[in-house]
């Protein structure tokens, strides 16, 4: 084999290897995040009325039920 043409489709070879990380990498971020979403959706559908819920990591604050303008106040 012609040492340009191996040395060629070894570039190839290379791009499409780092382009099938990159996809997988943004596949897996995606996933993680639709994760951390239907947690975080499971744990304030069990939250009673009034509840506070913070999260740091994520910085998310959430605030059930009818006792939210006293939050909003204060």
């Amino acid at each position: 084999m012609d040492p340009v043409l191996g040395g060629g489709l070894l570039m190839l070879c290379g791009w499409l290897c780092r382009l099938l990380h990159i996809w997988v990498a943004g596949r897996t971020e995606l996933r993680r995040t639709e994760m951390q979403q239907q947690g975080l959706s499971e744990r304030v559908r069990n939250l009673p009325p009034g509840s506070r819920l913070l999260e740091r990591p994520g910085s998310v604050e959430v605030v059930t039920g009818a006792q939210l303008a006293e939050f909003r106040r204060g």
